[in-house]
């Protein structure tokens, strides 16, 4: 229990939280979640401190903290994955990471099996069930897309290099791997069933991968290496997931729907969350002459987007993420992916999806960033 004198601290993080891209919304499990992830004295630290990177000099003259001091808090916060770092052209820059970051990524990346994760992970869980998830994914733009499984598109001559897998690892220099934050959480609820799918297998480039090996959230690995986790990620059913941006993407997710933030909802809440992932350029096409109704393709379908009827499938194009599974289980080659009709909207960078982001939730993006640039 926290004493009155203690809560003044958290209510005032929240209140800045909340004016960020990704909201906190009010429910029962919100302060224990909070209790279990800051001290009273983090949460008041933490409320000052802006989501747009500034440097340590500029943050301990807002602050009035020595530059020394100030750097031990912030770097013992980037360890808890709370505070991001970043080098820039003057110096490291330092910010504070927005609430899917906090509570829904970084807690579950190293994996681990301890005391604080097993207390926390039935929190994350039901917050998101109760209030979080309509939050985070029951708007127009998502935080991941689905890019299609190598192989999976008959024609390639219209696919765009951020709608080719191959094209896209090709253009990084430094790759990462963590655990599945969200199978991870799960396995640790006993509420749940465990997750059957490896555990490691969230990649991280660049930026974000060196954030994530300097912070003991990942170890650092090969662009081969991430090309056979792509490849064992497929061969197991699940959807790759990149940033929804058409550059400066940053992570790959390889997705299931009994876990991920996204799929899971779009599967278990129908209706109330309108879809999982943004949906690729590409949607199932099939080949009737040569679909033998087996329902392989069924069974593989993380969206539930198909069924079998009288050994005839039955195909919800709605639901369709256009992410290849289907395609990639297929043993008769009787499906394929065709690029859709109209051309998907995808922001162009992270800023651009941080407005939209803002926008969806009605706030007004032109307050929000000039608040966050310390005067």
């Amino acid at each position: 229990m926290v004493f009155m004198s203690k809560i003044e601290p958290y209510k005032d993080l929240i209140e800045h939280l909340r004016n960020w891209i990704l909201r906190l919304p009010d429910s029962k499990y919100l302060m224990p979640l909070l209790e279990l992830r800051f001290t009273p004295e983090e949460a008041e630290f933490l409320a000052k401190i802006p989501f747009i990177g500034h440097t340590v000099e500029q943050l301990s003259e807002k602050l009035d903290i020595p530059v020394k001091k100030l750097i031990k808090k912030l770097d013992k916060l980037a360890k808890k994955g709370i505070i991001f770092h970043m080098e820039g052209s003057s110096g490291i820059r330092y910010s504070l990471n927005d609430s899917l970051f906090i509570f829904y990524r970084s807690i579950g990346w190293k994996g681990d099996d301890n005391k604080l994760n097993r207390k926390i992970s039935p929190y994350l869980n039901q917050y998101y069930i109760d209030t979080y998830a309509e939050e985070f994914v029951g708007h127009e733009t998502q935080g991941l897309r689905a890019i299609p499984i190598n192989e999976t598109i008959r024609d390639t001559r219209q696919v765009m290099p951020y709608e080719d897998i191959l094209k896209v690892v090709d253009n990084f220099e430094y790759y990462s791997l963590s655990a599945c934050p969200c199978s991870h959480r799960h396995n640790l609820d006993p509420d749940f069933e465990e997750c059957k799918h490896e555990l490691e297998r969230c990649l991280h480039f660049d930026t974000l991968g060196r954030y994530c090996v300097e912070n003991e959230f990942g170890r650092e690995i090969t662009k081969e290496e991430t090309l056979k986790i792509l490849k064992r990620s497929a061969d197991d059913g699940l959807v790759h997931g990149v940033s929804n941006t058409e550059g400066r993407i940053d992570t790959i997710c390889n997705c299931c729907s009994c876990c991920c933030l996204f799929l899971e909802s779009a599967v278990k809440m129908p209706g109330v969350i309108p879809r999982g992932h943004q949906p690729s350029n590409y949607i199932r096409e099939v080949d009737e002459e040569k679909c033998i109704g087996c329902g392989i393709c069924v069974s593989a379908c993380p969206m539930k987007a198909l069924e079998l009827e009288d050994k005839k499938v039955l195909f919800n194009p709605e639901q369709c993420l256009g992410c290849g599974v289907c395609v990639y289980k297929c043993k008769q080659d009787a499906t394929y992916l065709v690029h859709r009709e109209g051309e998907q909207d995808f922001p162009k960078d992270p800023k651009e999806q941080a407005m939209r982001f803002l926008k969806e939730r009605e706030l007004d993006p032109m307050y929000i960033f000039k608040k966050n640039i310390l005067s």
